[in-house]
């Protein structure tokens, strides 16, 4: 639910009042199957980055993978907050997992978004976990690891975690690394699971749905502008499970 009570800080440039009525407006647009944008999509041109337009496989030869290799070593410290706050328009803010920032001295800002990318975490099993302690320690867990790799941070600016929440990873104002050569103005969305090993959850279909419009809305991009990994570069990101539900709910208008 969201909460109207303060300046939704982690969508810099977006007013209260924007926010509140794309939300209001996603919520509609999804409870009636999206027809507005269904018209809209009948009268547009294929966006030249819609995979389905465009007729080609990925941009770029090379693998690009951003999941650990093993499992959450550490596994039971106790994250910043155990619970969820409120008043956070339905995104969990980055405070609630960590306490450490990005590397300051390299990080470029995002610039005017155009992208959206969906990607699985790829997890080296599948990944059950859906209590809030357990997300946040696995979040930290994947933010360790990106920064083992030379990241300036977590690569990926959301999660949508087993129980359908979204937690803020990166901030907004910053370029992700998520997508190879492909960061540039692109948000990037992380589904928690291997969804080549299991499925999403009911909770992660639907809230891929809402949040994924919501933002697709509040930066005024068309449908064609929201990818999965594997449609931009050569991975097998999101996962043989989740790319066709992405096929469907963009085809169909309801993302």
């Amino acid at each position: 639910m969201f909460e109207p009570t303060k300046q939704p800080t982690i969508f810099p440039g977006i007013s209260r009042r924007t926010f509140l009525t794309l939300a209001g407006l996603t919520g509609l647009g999804l409870a009636m199957g999206c027809d507005e944008d269904r018209k809209a999509g009948q009268r547009a041109l294929p966006d030249p980055l819609d995979p389905i337009a465009r007729g080609r496989g990925p941009l770029m030869a090379d693998r690009d993978d951003y999941a650990p290799p093993t499992t959450n070593p550490n596994e039971g410290t106790k994250p910043p907050a155990t619970t969820e706050p409120a008043n956070t328009y339905g995104v969990i803010p980055r405070s609630s997992w960590t306490r450490v920032g990005p590397d300051m001295k390299r990080v470029d800002a995002m610039g005017a978004v155009k992208l959206i990318t969906f990607h699985h975490s790829g997890d080296p099993k599948p990944f059950f976990i859906d209590d809030f302690a357990g997300t946040a320690q696995h979040l930290e867990w994947v933010r360790q690891y990106h920064r083992s790799r030379n990241f300036q941070d977590i690569g990926y600016h959301f999660a949508i975690d087993r129980a359908g929440r979204v937690w803020q990873l990166r901030s907004l104002h910053y370029e992700g690394q998520h997508v190879r050569s492909n960061n540039p103005n692109n948000i990037g969305i992380v589904v928690l699971g291997n969804f080549d090993k299991q499925q999403m959850t009911n909770a992660q279909r639907e809230k891929v749905k809402s949040f994924g419009s919501l933002v697709r809305r509040m930066y005024g991009l068309p449908i064609g502008r929201v990818l999965t990994h594997q449609e931009i570069v050569k991975t097998e990101c999101p996962g043989d499970n989740m790319q066709p539900f992405m096929v469907q709910i963009r085809k169909q208008r309801m993302i």
